[in-house]
C-alpha cells in the first residue's frame, strides 16, 4: 500500500516558502508534488475587475478551503486532481486546470494554511518559515512587479492596507502551530538540508 505524506509550509508573503519548496522538489524529484494555497483563491466571475481589485486577498475568507481540502484528501488517497489555475492579473480563475498526480510527498505552501483546522488535521508535518519584515516586503515588491504585472504604487498600497495588517493578525500567531521553525534569511542549502532530515525521519 502506498503512503502519502502532506508537508505544510506556512509563513508570511515573501518569507521564502516557494523557494524552499522548489529546492525540495529538485531533491526529491518524482517522489514529490507541490500545491499552492494561492491557486485556490475563490472565483468571483460576477464581479467587475474594479470590484475584484478591492477584495482583501490576504484574509482567510478569500480562499476556497473546501475545494483545497477535497483535493488534498484525494491526493493522499492516491487519486489525481484538477488543480485550479488562478490569473493574478485579472483576479479570476482560468477555465483550464492543471492535472496533478499523487506522489509520496505532497508539499502544501501558503501564508494561511495553518489557520484552517481542517487543513491542520490532515498535514503530517508543519513547517513555518520566519523572515523579518524588511526582507519580506522587498521580495513582495519584486515578485508582484515581475510576475503579476503590478505597479510599484499598487504593490505598496496593498502591502500597507492588507498584507501587513493581515500578517500581524492572522499569520504571526500561526508560528505556534508549527513543529519546525525555519529561517527564511539563512542560506537556502542549509535550510533545505534541515527540512530534508525532518522529512526523511517522518517517511522512513
Amino acid at each position: 500500500m502506498n503512503n502519502y505524506y502532506l508537508i505544510g509550509f506556512c509563513g508570511g508573503s515573501g518569507a521564502g516558502k516557494t523557494t524552499l519548496v522548489s529546492q525540495l522538489l529538485n531533491h526529491y524529484g518524482n517522489k514529490a508534488v507541490a500545491i499552492e494555497l494561492d491557486s485556490y483563491y475563490k472565483d468571483s466571475p460576477g464581479l467587475t475587475f474594479k470590484e475584484r481589485e478591492k477584495i482583501n486577498f490576504d484574509h482567510p475568507d478569500s480562499f476556497d478551503i473546501d475545494l483545497l481540502k477535497e483535493h488534498l484528501i484525494l491526493l493522499k488517497s492516491g487519486n489525481e486532481i484538477k488543480k485550479p489555475i488562478y490569473d493574478f492579473k485579472t483576479h479570476k480563475r482560468q477555465k483550464n486546470t492543471n492535472t496533478i498526480n499523487p506522489n509520496t510527498l505532497i508539499f502544501l505552501e501558503g501564508t494561511l494554511i495553518f489557520y484552517f483546522i481542517e487543513l491542520i488535521n490532515i498535514i503530517n508535518l508543519k513547517i513555518f518559515i520566519e523572515t523579518k519584515e524588511s526582507i519580506r516586503y522587498q521580495r513582495r515588491i519584486d515578485r508582484d512587479i515581475k510576475q503579476r504585472g503590478r505597479t510599484i504604487s499598487n504593490v505598496k498600497k496593498q502591502y500597507q492596507n492588507t498584507v501587513k495588517p493581515m500578517h500581524v493578525k492572522y499569520i504571526e500567531p500561526l508560528r505556534s502551530v508549527a513543529e519546525v521553525i525555519i529561517s527564511g534569511e539563512l542560506d537556502i542549502v542549509d535550510s533545505t538540508n534541515r527540512v530534508i532530515k525532518k522529512i526523511d525521519l517522518l517517511t522512513r
